[in-house]
């Protein structure tokens, strides 16, 4: 199957976030990993939902390092 880059299997996405598929199924059923799609029995995920979902993850300092040398 081609997937033009555009689509990414579990295993894919597992290994990009450095996580399980047992892990990726876990958060799929809390809802609370990157949003998903089923075409009959195989599991996709959109290249940019994995992305934005980085991306809302992610945690910004509170402090700059030259406020923490002071």
């Amino acid at each position: 199957m081609s997937n033009n880059n555009t689509h990414l299997k579990p295993s894919e996405v597992g290994a990009l976030l450095g996580v399980s598929l047992r892990t990726l199924n876990r958060w799929h059923a809390r809802r609370v990993g990157p949003a998903r799609c089923k075409v009959g029995r195989t599991v996709l995920y959109r290249k940019e939902a994995v992305d934005a979902w980085l991306a809302r993850n992610e945690t910004q300092p509170l402090r700059t390092f030259e406020e923490v040398q002071q």
